[in-house]
Parts: C-alpha cells; sequence; structure tokens
C-alpha cells in the first residue's frame, strides 16, 4: 500500500492578477452577445484553458485579414500597436487586457524609443510579451536572454535595459552586470512583476523544506519555466505536468513531505485535479483544491488594517502583496499625508507596511487600499497614549503658519508660536524642516485637533540639567560657558542651566571700567568656579582665573633698580598707581613723585599720563611693587649731565675728577653755610 505524503501547496499558485483579468474580459464578452468573440493570440500558454474558451466561442487570432469585425480581446501579454491600429481600422472594439506591469514595460520602451536611447530587453526571444514590447520601441530595441548574448553587444549610446515581466531576477540581474561594462550610460528599469517574483520565492522557499516538487504548467509558458529552473537549484527532485494526467504516483513512495506550485497560466481546476490524484483520501475528507486554496488566502474587508508587502512601484501607485487573490493598490495620493514628490519617498520594493482597506475590489479585482488612513489611524493611537501618559514625541516642522507652526507627528498638528522655544523666538522660519521633540498638551479627535508644545520639554531637560548641575558643581573647577548678560558690576554666564555670576573683579587681571571691555553677550568662554552656594543657588566664577597669571616671575621682568615705563591708572591720596602692563601695577607714594615736597599726586602726574619709574621693591607674593618717579628722574638727570661732562672734558681738557672735587668743595660749603644759618635762627627764636 503506498503512503501518502503530506501535501503542500505553495501561495501565489495558478492565475495571475493580470491572467484573471483577460479571462473575465473574455468571459463578458461572449455574455454580453454583441457579436464574435476574438482573443489576440492564445489568451494564456495552457491548452486546457484555450480549449475551453473555443466551446464558448471565443477564438484565438494571430491575424486579422478576411476576419469578420468583432470583439478583439487583447492579452495579459500585451500586443505591437500595430495589432490595436489595424483592428481599429477594420472595425472591431477591442477589450484591452494588457497586464499593467507589461503595459509599463511598453510605455517605457515607447519613452527610451523618444529619447533617441538604444533600448535592450532581458527577455525570451519571440515570446509574444517580449513581441509586443519590442513593437512599443518601434522594433528598435535589442533582445538578450543571458549574459552570454550580452558580452555579444556592443553600444555607442546612452542605453535602457528593462526585463520581461516574468524574467528571473538572477538573469536579469546578470545581463545588467555585463552590460555596465560596455555602455557608457546605462539606465536600469526594474519591471519583474512583484507577483512573479513573490511566486518565485515562495516556490524555492517550498522546495527547500519538501522531498519532491511538482510544478503545474503549460512547456510553452516561460514563467512556469523559470519555476523549474529555481525549484531545480534547490537540489530537490522537481517533475513538470501540464495535467494530472501525466502524474506519476510513484513520484510520491517514500516522500513525507511534496511541494505543489502552479504557474501563473495554470487554471485552479488543473491544480484541483493534480491534488485530487495526489491524494485521493483528503477528497473524502471534504478537502479539495479550493479549500487549500483559500486557506492560503486572507479574507479582507472594507475599514479594516492589515499588513502587506510592497512589490512594485509606479509613479501613480503602489502594488502591495496583502495575500489576497490579487495584489492591492495603492493611489498616489493615499500613500501620505504630506506633500511628497515620489512613491520612493515614502515606501521602497520589500517594504512590509500597514495599509487600510478602502474597498475590498475595484473594477479590475484588486483591492484598494491606503497606507495614509493606516499611518492616520496608528497616529491617533499612539497620540493618544502620548497625551495621556505625558511621553515626548517627535515630529517634522512642515511649515509657519500665522500664530505658530505645523508639525507632522504622524498627523497634523499645530505648534503655537508661544510653545516653541523658552524664549521668544521672533523666526518661526528656521525650524522648517527641523525635527523637534514635542509633548501632547492638547487632543480632540472629533475636532481632529491636536497642539504640541516643545517648551514644556525643554522646560523639564532643562531642570533636569539643572538639577543635575547643581550636584556636579563644585569649587576649582573650570567649565564652560555662555555670556548671558553684561551689568556695570560684572557678567552673568549660563553653564548649561544654571547662571554664575563674573564679579567685574575677577574678569580681568587688569583693572577693567566696565565688563563690555572684556565679553560680549553671547560669547562662548571658560571659567572657573570660586563659590557656590546651593541653599541661595548663587554661583560665583571667575574668567582672569583660567588666564595667564602676569605676576609670574614679576621679579625677573620687573628686576629692582631697573627703569621701567609705565601709565598713570589712577590717584589716591598717599600717590598714584602705575601700570607696567595689564594685571600689573606698583605704587609711587608721594614721597618718591618728585625731589621736592608735594602736597596733593594731582600737582605732579595725571591719569592716562605715560611716566618712567625706578622699581625700589618687588613683592611678589603680596603682589606689590613699589616705584620712583623721583629716582627715575634723578638717574636720568645724572646720566644726562655725565654725558654732557664727558664731552665737555673732551673739548677743554679738565677732567671729571677735578670737577667733581670743585663740585665736592662747593657742597660742602653750602653745609657750613646752612649749618650756621640754622643755628643762628634757633639763637634768635630763644
Amino acid at each position: 500500500m503506498i503512503e501518502f505524503p503530506e501535501i503542500k501547496l505553495a501561495e501565489h499558485s495558478g492565475f495571475c492578477s493580470g491572467v484573471r483579468r483577460a479571462l473575465d474580459l473574455a468571459e463578458k464578452a461572449v455574455q454580453g452577445g454583441k457579436g464574435p468573440v476574438y482573443t489576440w493570440g492564445p489568451l494564456v500558454h495552457n491548452p486546457r484553458v484555450v480549449a475551453d474558451l473555443k466551446e464558448k466561442g471565443i477564438e484565438p487570432l494571430t491575424d486579422l485579414k478576411g476576419v469578420p469585425p468583432g470583439i478583439l480581446i487583447i492579452r495579459a501579454h500585451g500586443a505591437p500597436p500595430e495589432v490595436f491600429e489595424e483592428a481599429r481600422q477594420r472595425g472591431f472594439t477591442i477589450l484591452d487586457g494588457t497586464c499593467p506591469s507589461v503595459r509599463r514595460c511598453q510605455r517605457i520602451a515607447a519613452q527610451l524609443a523618444q529619447e533617441g536611447k538604444e533600448i535592450v530587453v532581458v527577455g525570451k526571444r519571440g515570446h509574444p510579451e517580449v513581441v509586443g514590447i519590442c513593437g512599443w520601441s518601434g522594433n528598435r530595441a535589442v533582445v538578450v536572454e543571458n549574459p552570454a548574448e550580452g558580452q555579444e553587444r556592443y553600444f555607442t549610446k546612452p542605453v535602457g535595459v528593462l526585463a520581461q515581466t516574468t524574467q528571473r531576477e538572477e538573469n536579469f540581474r546578470d545581463v545588467v552586470a555585463v552590460l555596465k561594462d560596455r555602455v557608457p550610460d546605462l539606465e536600469v528599469f526594474q519591471t519583474i512583476c512583484g507577483a512573479t517574483r513573490l511566486r518565485q520565492e515562495a516556490a524555492v522557499a517550498l522546495a527547500r523544506e519538501v522531498d519532491a516538487m511538482v510544478v503545474i504548467g503549460a512547456k510553452t509558458s516561460s514563467n512556469t519555466m523559470e519555476l523549474v529552473k529555481l525549484c531545480r537549484q534547490t537540489g530537490v527532485p522537481v517533475y513538470h505536468i501540464e495535467s494530472a494526467a501525466e502524474l506519476c504516483r510513484e513520484w510520491l513512495r517514500n516522500k513525507d513531505r511534496i511541494g505543489v506550485i502552479a504557474g501563473a497560466s495554470t487554471p485552479d481546476v488543473t491544480i484541483e485535479e493534480v491534488i485530487k490524484v495526489m491524494v485521493d483520501y483528503q477528497r473524502s475528507e471534504g478537502q479539495n483544491i479550493e479549500d487549500m486554496y483559500a486557506s492560503t488566502l486572507r479574507t479582507i474587508q472594507e475599514g479594516e488594517i492589515i499588513s502587506g508587502k510592497v512589490v512594485r512601484i509606479d509613479n501613480d501607485e503602489v502594488l502591495v502583496d496583502i495575500g489576497y487573490k490579487s495584489e492591492g493598490i495603492i493611489p498616489f495620493q493615499e500613500l501620505a499625508d504630506k506633500q511628497i514628490s515620489s512613491p520612493e519617498e515614502v515606501v521602497k520594493v520589500g517594504d512590509e507596511i500597514n495599509v487600510y482597506i478602502m474597498k475590498v475590489e475595484n473594477s479590475e479585482g484588486n483591492p484598494l487600499l491606503s497606507k495614509r488612513r493606516a499611518d492616520h489611524e496608528q497616529a491617533w493611537a499612539k497620540l493618544a497614549e502620548a497625551y495621556e501618559t505625558g511621553q515626548p514625541i517627535e515630529g517634522e516642522v512642515l511649515q509657519v503658519v500665522k500664530g505658530g507652526l505645523i508639525i507632522f507627528v504622524g498627523l497634523r498638528a499645530f505648534l503655537p508660536a508661544s510653545q516653541v522655544g523658552l524664549r521668544y523666538e521672533p523666526n518661526l522660519e528656521k525650524y522648517v524642516g527641523q525635527t523637534l521633540r514635542v509633548r501632547v498638551i492638547e487632543l480632540d479627535r472629533s475636532r481632529n485637533k491636536v497642539i504640541v508644545s516643545q517648551k514644556v520639554v525643554l522646560e523639564e531637560e532643562l531642570e533636569a540639567k539643572r538639577a543635575a548641575l547643581w550636584q556636579e558643581l563644585a569649587e576649582g573647577q573650570v567649565r564652560k560657558g555662555t555670556v548671558t548678560k553684561l551689568t556695570d558690576f560684572g557678567a552673568f554666564v549660563d553653564l548649561g542651566g544654571i547662571e554664575g555670576l563674573v564679579h567685574i573683579s575677577e574678569l580681568s587681571w587688569a583693572r577693567v571700567k566696565h565688563p563690555s571691555e572684556v565679553l560680549q553677550e553671547g560669547e562662548e568662554i571658560e571659567v572657573m568656579v570660586l563659590g557656590v552656594d546651593r541653599e541661595r543657588e548663587r554661583v560665583s566664577l571667575g574668567l582672569k582665573q583660567v588666564l595667564p597669571d602676569p605676576w609670574d616671575g614679576v621679579g625677573e621682568k620687573y628686576p629692582v633698580g631697573s627703569i621701567q615705563e609705565g601709565i598713570v591708572t589712577h590717584i589716591v591720596g598717599f600717590g598714584a598707581f602705575v601700570q607696567l602692563e595689564p594685571g600689573v601695577e606698583g605704587l609711587v607714594h608721594i614721597s618718591q613723585l618728585a625731589n621736592h615736597r608735594v602736597a596733593e599726586a594731582s600737582e605732579v602726574v595725571q591719569v592716562g599720563e605715560k611716566v618712567r619709574v625706578k622699581v625700589l621693591d618687588v613683592n611678589e607674593k603680596d603682589r606689590r611693587i613699589s616705584l620712583s618717579i623721583k629716582e627715575a628722574a634723578e638717574e636720568k638727570a645724572r646720566e644726562e649731565f655725565t654725558n654732557y661732562q664727558e664731552e665737555a672734558d673732551t673739548a677743554s681738557g679738565i677732567t671729571i675728577g677735578e670737577v667733581l672735587g670743585d663740585l665736592l668743595e662747593e657742597k660742602e660749603a653750602e653745609e657750613v653755610g646752612d649749618t650756621e644759618a640754622a643755628e643762628e635762627t634757633g639763637e634768635n627764636e630763644e
């Protein structure tokens, strides 16, 4: 007794949506009874289906001459433009059953021809679909079946390359790779039908799971032959049959699992017969091909949101496999809520997306879908959750409107100008195109109203930063900050949520009259933390502490006894301060201002005056320097006198010793005279 294996029917088996549509057109034409019905060539690559159509009075034609006018159905493979033109001239009514994927290939070929480019069609030479595509190119297209043929071709103009819709993906890629090395300018169009790709992927996936594969389809069917090749590449035994009569029971012996897949031209009835022969006992249990085939399909209803896989992208629509008997269509306007220029901005082939069922079937039997509405529903759910939990969400700013911004958070929301930043924002245009983190502060679906705020998010983030910063701040730290405000007594610096004050005395080692001499608002600087008062929330900062200390090595720069130049910075009752360099000042005591008695320093010097001083003492530790204008002047006088005498001696022959001797004698006589006068004065006072 033969033990029957488990039978697995692959997804996407049987008629594709293009073939079904062409057959539906034929059935409706016959039922309409408006004259004879013809098809341009066999409607499908399946002898049984063609025979069934003939029984219904539908005749295939390959030539229109001498044929009484009637209804002419163009098969899913399409036809060259001259067939359409001749049929119109002869009075035929044309029902165009060209598959949408094939029609796209035809449009591309015609456009490339109009642009004057050379055209390559990767496909089977003589195949009706390929013949039709070449016709739409003005018969300028070159057919390349494999990479070896591509190696034999030479091109001097830009080339556009497209594929027969049932081509194997791998073969197309290999041909393109060869052409890229031989064509100066190559434009590649991915025209393999999404349904074909899915069918081929399903075939390979199933072949890897089973002990043998049965492929059902005509020997003349291009897509069926590709399925056979792909399945055999997995190493599993593959049996190619056109009908149940060709099935051999021995193929099932000692097999645990048998995979079954049918080409795009194989009717359900043929698949059913094959399955019935393979598993007679399943029929007795009430299971048939319709049950098995239906089990691979999902049921859908309007208003439902389901997932699907993008299988093809056109300029005006996107095809999505949703596990239904035909692919769903998303019109361009139903892709996104925001403005887009092409579908590729939203989806790519292979993407798993959620879609909203607008209509179970349109006039061509395809479900009508909307990604925009699915996103819209999901966005409301997401916003409701964000509103309840208070969690921030992200959105892209789309435009500036009166009173604020429009931001896309899954749907369009309003961001009031008062809620954009921590402070008033006069220029909202700069936010267009930016992604912001916002919180939903008002939500009303019945009024389609969503209001969000970035301000509350920024405030919370700032508060969190402040709390962390208060924990981190410590005296002696050097931190970066931004100058926020200048006052007469100093500068306020933002450390990242906390403002500290740099007192005017801590701005520079030199004297500063106003902070604007050193800093500007908005400037980024480094400062040292001098003190932290957490209870009063005050931070004292210093700028000069991070700058070089001019008092380092001041004793070497200004040695005692040296003559220096400086500027009088201010005058006090006991003298005047002189700046030797920014940050280094010395005191000229009032007794050192002149060689005569001085009542006030202003009698001798003025603020801003440049003076020569002599360094009397340097105390680096206490940052004090004692200076003398008087001694600097005396030293200068001595130098001038010495220089003068040396010049005079050279001219008169008198030596400097003689001159100094005379001067000493005169000085002694003066001192004796002064003493006698003082004594006389004292006697008189007594």
